[in-house]
C-alpha cells in the first residue's frame, strides 16, 4: 500500500486517467471482432478500471486528504502461462533422464551381442571340427566291417569247412545243373527252404538254403536274401561264427531291405557272441549310420546289443 497527498497528485492522477482511456481505445476497438463474451468481460473490466481512478480523483478534490491506491494482483494468465512453462520445462528432463537411460541401455545391448556373435562364430568351428571327427570315425567303421569282419570271423571258425552243410559242390557241377535248372524251379527251391525255416525245422532248412546258396550263390535274385535266413538257422542253433558269416555275405552292398538292416544287427549280436566287442561296436555304428529308418523293433535290438557290448 502506498499514501500520497491529494494535490501534489491530482495533476498526475487525471493524466494517468486519460493515458489510460487513449491506451485502451484501441483494444476496445478490436475486441469487437472477437466474440462477444470475451469482448463483454474486458469492456467490464476497463470500466471497473476506470471507475476506481474516477474515485480516486473525486476523493483527492473533495477531502484533500491522502490517497491510497492498491495495486493490482498478477495478472492470471500470466500465472497459466507461466505454470504451463514449468510443466513443460519438467517434461522435457524427464524425458532427457528417459532418452539417457534408454542411450545406456542400447550401448549394453550392442556390447551383449558382439558377445554373442563372437560365441557363435567359436561354436561353430567346435562344430565343424566335431563333424570332421565324425566322419572319419564313420569312415573307418566302413574300412572294419567291409574289410577285417570276414577275415578275422574265418580264422574265428576253423572248424567251418568240416560243417556238412558248408561242403561246396565242384564248380562244374554247380555251372552244369544252374544252367538246367530255370527260374521258376529255383525261385521253387528258394520257396520250399525258407518254409522249412518258417516251420521251425532248422537243420533241414539250414540245409536247404546252404545248398540253395552253394548252388546259385549271389547271381541269383534270391541269393543275399537266402544267405540272411541260413543266418537266421544258424544263429538259433548257436553256430554264431558260420552265422556271422553268412550275415555277411547278405549284406554286401547294404541292401536297402528290412531284412538287411536285421542282417547287420544280427551279426553285431553274433560278434558279440564270439567276444569281438570291437567290431560289434563299429557295426552298430555302421547300422545308425545305414538304417537310420529302420523299424523300431530293429532299433531296440540293435540298442540292446550295444548296451551288452557296452559300446561308447
Amino acid at each position: 500500500m502506498k499514501t500520497f497527498c491529494a494535490r501534489p497528485i491530482l495533476r498526475s492522477v487525471l493524466a494517468m486517467a486519460l493515458a489510460l482511456a487513449l491506451s485502451l481505445a484501441g483494444p476496445i476497438s478490436s475486441a469487437h471482432a472477437q466474440s462477444d463474451d470475451a469482448a463483454a468481460k474486458r469492456f467490464d473490466r476497463i470500466e471497473r478500471q476506470l471507475r476506481e481512478v474516477r474515485d480516486i480523483v473525486l476523493q483527492a478534490r473533495s477531502t484533500g486528504q491522502p490517497v491510497e491506491i492498491k495495486m493490482a494482483g498478477p495478472d492470471p494468465e500470466m500465472t497459466t502461462l507461466r505454470t504451463r512453462i514449468d510443466d513443460l520445462e519438467l517434461t522435457l528432463r524427464q524425458t532427457t533422464g528417459q532418452i539417457d537411460s534408454l542411450s545406456q541401455e542400447l550401448a549394453k545391448a550392442r556390447r551383449d551381442l558382439k558377445a554373442l556373435e563372437s560365441d557363435n562364430r567359436a561354436l561353430q568351428d567346435r562344430m565343424a571340427a566335431a563333424e570332421g571327427q565324425l566322419a572319419s570315425a564313420a569312415q573307418a567303421a566302413t574300412q572294419a566291417v567291409t574289410q577285417a569282419a570276414k577275415p578275422t570271423l574265418e580264422a574265428a571258425a576253423p572248424a567251418k569247412a568240416a560243417a556238412p552243410m558248408a561242403v561246396p559242390r565242384p564248380q562244374a557241377a554247380v555251372k552244369a545243373t544252374a544252367g538246367a535248372i530255370t527260374a521258376g524251379e529255383r525261385t521253387a527251391a528258394f520257396q520250399r527252404a525258407k518254409q522249412l525255416l518258417l516251420d521251425g525245422q532248422f537243420p533241414a532248412a539250414s540245409s536247404a538254403l546252404q545248398d540253395y546258396v552253394d548252388q546259385y550263390g549271389d547271381t541269383a535274385p534270391n541269393g543275399p536274401e537266402a544267405r540272411y535266413w541260413l543266418g537266421e538257422t544258424l544263429f538259433i542253433r548257436g553256430s554264431y561264427a558260420d552265422a556271422a558269416s553268412a550275415y555277411i555275405g547278405a549284406i554286401r552292398g547294404w541292401p536297402p531291405t528290412v531284412w538287411g538292416a536285421e542282417a547287420v544287427v544280427k551279426l553285431s549280436m553274433s560278434l558279440v557272441e564270439l567276444n569281438r566287442i570291437k567290431d560289434a561296436c563299429r557295426t552298430l555304428d555302421e547300422f545308425g549310420r545305414r538304417y537310420p529308418a529302420a523299424a523300431p523293433a530293429t532299433k531296440a535290438r540293435a540298442d540292446k546289443a550295444r548296451l551288452r557290448a557296452k559300446c561308447a
